[in-house]
């Protein structure tokens, strides 16, 4: 993710293909009638919540595209029942009210772009939150309180940072706390686009964990701690300063796809066999050579291998056994035309894709 942020770039390339493309005219945004009660209330361009709303029993509150909006009133605390609270777009919040903390159904907690380089503490006291997504596109730090979120399953925390933003942040904290082990129950963790540049020992206690994504971030290596995450079936680290493959993730045993793509690898340690149930991998835009792939031919429940813009001039030896290799992605090497045919006869269902 780049800054402008991954995401900002992402929103810029779509934009500039409308210009090429007749695009369908986009439905008006939702409204809704807030003189009808009603358990889901979606408010867009407010400079505040409506008062009589307080009165009613609303499990759902989402809060959008409201720059005039400054704060939160205590008053949230009249939603008992509230099971998800989403506020997205532009706002002016900065904290929340310490009767937020009380909220003790609330389940799902998506805020983005609030105005401050903190987390609100009260956030760490919600005693049920099972997902929290908490993205800034600018720098903010990772309290060691988040380890008080026992109960969540789903986390995800985006400053949509990348190297250009590295002299701004230089004096700053950037590494996830010791305290994330607490988060046992953790499922599915993203933490892209944070500039980090290590990951804490503690890391290998989310025992739990079955999709992680650190792309776009300055890693170098993983701890060793890393291959305790034995329920992991997708990691991806894309977009980042690896040079050689980590061998803890030879550790991951369910490991069923690995994005490691866009890194600087340029040598595998022994051991890349064991990863049996590995169907997607991942490694283009890398350094690699044909002397690094000599134990590929194992993974024998491989599906997808993307080679592209690498240093391959021949298939790996024993190629043959891959029998369910469905597709291999090879643009950007130099593996000339007879290789590809001899590899064609011995796998005739394999599709050798030279283009994309």
């Amino acid at each position: 993710m780049k800054k402008f942020s991954f995401l900002s770039l992402y929103f810029l390339f779509n934009l500039s293909l409308a210009q090429y493309h007749e695009s369908p005219k986009m439905p008006p945004p939702e409204k809704m009638d807030l003189s009808k009660e009603s358990d889901r209330v979606l408010l867009r361009e407010i400079d505040k919540i409506p008062d009589h709303i307080f009165s009613w029993n609303v499990k759902t509150l989402i809060i959008s595209e409201s720059d005039n909006l400054k704060s939160i009133p205590p008053k949230i605390s009249n939603f008992k029942n509230l099971e998800k609270f989403v506020i997205t777009g532009g706002h002016g919040i900065t904290d929340f009210p310490k009767e937020f903390s009380s909220l003790d159904h609330l389940k799902v907690l998506n805020i983005h772009n609030m105005r401050s380089e903190t987390m609100p503490l009260q956030i760490f006291n919600l005693k049920g939150l099972e997902e929290l997504e908490f993205i800034r596109y600018s720098y903010f730090s990772f309290p060691k309180e988040i380890g008080k979120l026992k109960t969540l399953k789903k986390l995800m925390l985006t400053r949509g940072l990348d190297q250009r933003s590295r002299e701004n942040v230089k004096s700053k904290e950037l590494n996830l706390p010791s305290t994330i082990k607490n988060l046992v129950n953790l499922e599915s963790f993203s933490c892209s686009a944070n500039l980090m540049t290590a990951l804490p020992e503690e890391i290998g206690s989310l025992s739990n964990l079955q999709d992680l994504s650190l792309s776009n971030n300055s890693l170098e290596k993983l701890p060793n701690s890393f291959s305790k995450l034995s329920e992991l079936k997708t990691l991806n680290l894309h977009d980042n300063f690896f040079k050689v493959f980590p061998a803890s993730i030879y550790g991951l045993e369910n490991l069923k796809r690995l994005d490691i793509y866009k890194n600087k690898i340029e040598s595998f340690p022994s051991g890349m066999s064991k990863m049996k149930s590995l169907t997607g991998l991942f490694i283009n835009d890398n350094n690699i050579s044909n002397e690094d792939l000599t134990e590929i031919y194992n993974l024998e429940n491989l599906e997808v291998l993307d080679l592209r813009n690498n240093k391959i001039t021949v298939f790996p030896a024993g190629i043959e056994k891959m029998k369910k290799l469905k597709t291999i992605y090879l643009k950007g090497n130099s593996v000339p035309n007879s290789e590809i045919d001899k590899v064609q006869m011995l796998l005739p269902n394999l599709r050798i894709n030279m283009t994309n």
